[in-house]
């Protein structure tokens, strides 16, 4: 019996952090979701401690701000989200900016759906790093600030919806795009070398195209995801992890012997790396 408090103390504290852990936020959001357990012992911190320079806001005010419309997408389980999504809801409400004009989706962070919310309301919109704040004047998009403002939320803002020149973080991504558009990604022949070396210069993390790798594979753009990868190998030839990514990719289009290829060099950059033995292992027992 002298037992028994330490075993309910045991069983309590595990329900309690069993409660507290925080579900995920997925697809359409509403404010009181945020305002409530477990998501306000981030949000209404970081949403109270925020104060926008007042001189920006006034310059902000004199905008036409109901002409624009915000779609903020975010992961209730993702670091930036939880210090910048506060924050833009602190400016936005400074600046008396429309509530009915700003629409919060949150996305998932499991393999299978990376940076996805269940009804696909991300889908086509290019959302590589949450959160992504893009920003509408009627139904075209102006701009959009990526993962972190470049100076100060309210800086970048007024930059956007004033005709400003405005360049987002991680403008690879940018570039990106342009490619998906004009199919070079899914060509054959394309050299991964030229456009590494074409891209380099706005690219400063091996992160950065493998993230926006990830979200491709996730989107079934299998073809797309390859390229950027090796696209990223090139950028990064001593970056195990850049082949890994590779390999992955490779075995999940059903292409085993380049997988393989892939996963030997992965291999030879990290020799201790089990998970990369397991999936070459794996390969070649297949094959």
């Amino acid at each position: 019996m002298k037992y028994l408090p330490t075993l309910v103390f045991f069983c309590f504290t595990f329900l309690s952090i069993a409660q507290s852990q925080e579900k995920k936020l997925l697809d359409g959001v509403k404010v009181p979701q945020l305002q409530q357990e477990p998501y306000s012992s981030w949000y209404v911190s970081n949403f109270d401690s925020y104060h926008p320079n007042p001189t920006i806001v006034d310059d902000l005010k004199k905008q036409k701000l109901s002409n624009y419309s915000v779609k903020i997408y975010f992961g209730s389980w993702c670091g930036d989200s939880k210090r910048e999504l506060p924050r833009l809801m602190r400016l936005l409400k400074e600046i008396k900016f429309p509530e009915k004009n700003i629409t919060l989706i949150g996305v998932d962070d499991s393999t299978e759906v990376y940076k996805q919310s269940p009804k696909r309301l991300e889908a086509g919109l290019n959302i590589y790093r949450v959160p992504t704040f893009i920003i509408y004047e009627g139904k075209n998009e102006v701009s959009r600030i990526v993962e972190y403002p470049v100076e100060t939320l309210e800086r970048d803002l007024l930059k956007i919806v004033s005709g400003q020149p405005y360049q987002p973080n991680y403008a690879a991504y940018q570039q990106i795009h342009q490619w998906k558009k004009e199919r070079l990604l899914i060509d054959e022949n394309i050299s991964a070398r030229g456009l590494a070396m074409k891209i380099k210069g706005n690219v400063s993390s091996e992160s950065e195209l493998n993230a926006c790798g990830y979200v491709m594979m996730a989107s079934g753009e299998l073809k797309e995801a390859i390229t950027v990868f090796r696209i990223n190998a090139n950028l990064y030839p001593q970056s195990a992890n850049c082949y890994d990514s590779l390999g992955e990719a490779y075995a999940k289009a059903g292409l085993t012997d380049k997988a393989i290829q892939a996963y030997e060099v992965a291999q030879h950059l990290d020799p201790t790396n089990t998970g990369i033995q397991e999936r070459l292992k794996k390969l070649k027992e297949g094959s």
